[in-house]
């Protein structure tokens, strides 16, 4: 029972200390280190395009083809694998 009561205690502890720690980050640090990662840009924001892989069967042999996330379309023809 005091394990159990100790371990209690010190779980409300740290998690206090972490809602704690978050309030007092000052506002200036944040904003220093998003100006600096706009300035390594140049101010643009870059987007990668996101991808994926899909597959099928055909003839007991295995197809892919590249299928784009980002704007719906397919990017290659079905291959071979």
């Amino acid at each position: 029972m005091k394990i159990r009561n100790f371990l209690i205690r010190c779980s409300i502890f740290v998690l206090l200390l972490m809602c704690l720690s978050t309030a007092f980050i000052p506002k200036h640090a944040v904003y220093a280190a998003e100006k600096a990662s706009s300035e390594v840009n140049g101010g643009a924001v870059i987007n990668a395009e996101q991808t994926v892989w899909k597959y099928r069967v055909v003839d007991g042999k295995l197809q892919k083809r590249l299928w784009s996330l980002t704007y719906g379309i397919w990017l290659t023809d079905w291959e071979w694998v």
